[in-house]
């Protein structure tokens, strides 16, 4: 049983019923008695003679307000005083105002995330495979941290403390730090274009930015020994090296790359679609980007020689294998057998190459009375074996060269950037080559081989003035 005192604009205080005995004194009847009640020091609801309370029992509101002609209402309790209630009662009334769902509702921001993850999977504007998968990752280091929230009450402070936990649990890993916060803040965006929010809270703090890092590459020079020594050598991933850094496709690109798609008279090519990675799951689907669908890139005429021997291999190979040949999309870039190739062994593919030719690079470079010991046990490994080294110690391209730096698969792409940018050509033409969504983000990742050009072009301008030296 509980009684309720109602108080006043618009808060009141919920009682339970005193069950304490009461102090009887001597001659009480029992009827009517006015004795006073025997309180413990700890009683929650205790009443002073003066009729005010001294208790801890809980604050609750009532809220309203009308909105396009009806009224709404909200209501609150558990507050531990009656201005707190009064308090949430105001900032409930202008929630109700701007947006009604957001005083009403309970959710908390672990329920959200599920449900606007859910909404990206299966709406028209549907995230990729490959990026659901990652904004799931990146929602459970968010729903770790402040996951228990509730979506009305997540402040700047909020992700205050998300920061710090990301800090204390991932130090040194700013990247994921800031894609944690790119989902957190397209989530609560969502939220609050809907009405769920009254404000939203990443308006109120600066954003969380990872640090620009140097794209490490290589240089024309060093891919040209590499691709000249795999080709040497018969290596199958030797086109589709020269093909990425030829044309700047991504690696699901060239995976996808169909026949059908490339014009080898007209020396062009269309990126219709891609292969893309799930797990151990290949799907083939669009281009990443809306710019990179359908974009037509030119080939020259090595590339167009590449893809010619490609498909007389293709053509041999098909023979050989007869009816067990797979290649049943007629893709441009697949195994012996025909099989498509995973996007994960092609980002493997370029590491690997580096790692052979540096372990041929310093085989060539052993001394033959220094080294003979390890070269006679290398002839008799079941790694390298005498026919093989024989071919590397034959190799007259290989003693006195640097080794390699291990780049990503993914570098070729910067390379091409890089090469269009040091021929003359603008980001525009960067743009339309590696299918960037706008020239911004060109910009943002090769503005400094501009200004390294611009540097150049000065230096050379300044020379032409007949000064004298200072």
């Amino acid at each position: 049983m509980s009684t309720t005192t109602r108080t006043g604009g618009g808060v009141s205080q919920r009682h339970a019923a005193c069950d304490c005995p009461r102090a009887h004194t001597a001659g009480c009847s029992g009827e009517r008695c006015r004795c006073p009640r025997e309180h413990s020091a700890r009683c929650t609801h205790r009443i002073r003679p003066d009729r005010k309370t001294a208790c801890g029992c809980p604050w609750a509101y009532v809220a309203s307000a009308v909105r396009a002609g009806k009224r709404v209402q909200a209501t609150g309790s558990g507050y531990k005083s009656r201005s707190a209630a009064l308090r949430a009662r105001a900032e409930a009334i202008e929630t109700l105002r701007k947006a009604p769902a957001a005083a009403k509702r309970g959710d908390t921001l672990s329920a959200w995330l599920t449900a606007w993850l859910a909404r990206r999977s299966e709406s028209s504007n549907a995230l990729r495979p490959t990026s659901l998968r990652e904004y799931k990752r990146l929602s459970g280091i968010i729903v770790e941290a402040i996951g228990g929230e509730l979506l009305r009450d997540v402040t700047a402070d909020t992700l205050d403390d998300l920061e710090k936990h990301l800090h204390k649990t991932m130090p040194g890993k700013a990247t994921t730090h800031a894609r944690a916060f790119a989902v957190l803040q397209s989530a609560l965006r969502d939220a609050y274009r809907r009405g769920r929010i009254a404000d939203d809270p990443t308006r109120r703090r600066d954003p969380v930015r990872a640090p620009k890092t140097r794209r490490a590459m290589l240089q024309p020079e060093q891919f040209a020994r590499l691709v000249d020594w795999l080709s040497r050598n018969g290596e199958r991933m030797a086109p589709v090296l020269w093909v990425a850094a030829a044309t700047g496709l991504r690696r699901g690109e060239l995976a996808g790359l169909r026949w059908v798609d490339v014009d080898l008279a007209a020396g062009r090519l269309v990126v219709a679609q891609q292969a893309v990675q799930v797990g151990s799951k290949v799907m083939v689907g669009a281009p990443k980007t809306a710019a990179g669908e359908g974009r037509l890139v030119m080939l020259d005429a090595r590339t167009i020689e590449v893809l010619r021997e490609v498909a007389a291999t293709q053509a041999l190979e098909a023979a050989a294998w007869g009816s067990d040949y797979r290649n049943d999309a007629a893709l441009v870039f697949t195994a012996e057998d025909g099989a498509p190739l995973v996007p994960d062994s092609l980002t493997r593919a370029l590491p690997s190459a580096i790692a052979r030719y540096n372990a041929a690079l310093r085989v060539a470079n052993l001394d033959a009375d220094q080294d003979a010991e390890e070269l006679a046990g290398l002839a008799k490994s079941r790694g390298m074996g005498a026919r093989k080294l024989a071919v590397i110690r034959a190799d007259a391209t290989l003693p006195g060269a640097a080794p390699l730096p291990v780049v990503t698969f993914h570098s070729l792409r910067h390379l091409h950037a890089s090469i269009l940018l040091a021929s003359g050509r603008g980001l525009a033409a960067v743009q339309r080559r590696l299918g960037h969504s706008s020239i911004s983000i060109s910009s943002d990742l090769y503005g400094h081989l501009i200004e390294s050009a611009g540097r150049a072009d000065a230096e050379a301008a300044a020379a032409l003035i007949p000064t004298r030296q200072r």
